[in-house]
């Protein structure tokens, strides 16, 4: 699961994944824009009262930002990690498959002036990665003009999104229950895919069946 949270301390947020979790009992979770620095015991017993996952924190800068991953300690180790300005890659030993493998959550910024450094440190990590692979989160860039529902085309950034994609040899997993991730709320509201999974052939070949559901904006299941 990846989830935009917009902030894990504001009110109601622990209790709406914990909720979640309980009711989907995720193998794994990514979290973006946590708002958060430290994430204390404090904080994760607010969703994780059992301990089921490790827990692995990329701080906000200032009151923006912040990944937060989960893996479940019943199904993954994890060997190492790596962080980065906008993703955090966990390097899981997955137990059932007897597998390494790789993830990574992103969240790009929302800023133009920053997406050249997002997009750089992106193929930067794919450039190092050698074992199968999924990225997944919110890359604040669409791909192509129908990834919104007003006109205005593709962004600045688009085309070489897609030329990265190609270069490294990932595919995007079709995502079923919605076509939009992000709306700007207002009354005839803007509305756009910013978030996705994107996966290389190895991985893939790993999990064939994996599928991808958009439960409600915000909201991203990977079902393997």
């Amino acid at each position: 699961m990846t989830w935009n949270c917009r902030g894990l301390r504001k009110k109601g947020v622990a209790t709406f994944l914990k909720d979640l979790i309980s009711q989907y009992a995720f193998h794994f979770i990514g979290l973006q824009e946590t708002m958060i620095q430290d994430c204390d015991d404090k904080i994760l017993r607010k969703f994780d009262c059992n301990q089921d996952y490790l827990w692995l924190n990329n701080p906000a800068k200032g009151k923006s930002g912040g990944i937060l991953v989960g893996a479940k300690r019943e199904f993954f180790d994890v060997g190492s990690f790596h962080q980065g300005d906008f993703m955090l890659q966990l390097n899981l030993w997955d137990k059932i498959y007897k597998t390494k493998w790789n993830l990574l959550i992103v969240y790009g910024v929302a800023h133009v002036d920053n997406k050249m450094d997002f997009l750089t440190e992106l193929s930067s990590f794919f450039s190092r990665n050698k074992d199968p692979i999924l990225i997944g989160g919110d890359f604040n860039i669409i791909r192509y003009t129908s990834e919104r529902n007003k006109p205005g085309g593709a962004q600045r950034f688009s085309g070489m999104f897609n030329t990265l994609i190609d270069f490294h040899e990932l595919r995007e997993l079709v995502m079923t229950g919605g076509k939009f991730t992000w709306s700007n709320n207002l009354e005839n509201p803007l509305l756009e895919k910013l978030d996705r999974i994107l996966v290389n052939k190895e991985w893939e070949d790993i999990f064939p069946n994996v599928l991808v559901k958009n439960l409600f904006r915000d909201v991203v299941i990977t079902t393997l």
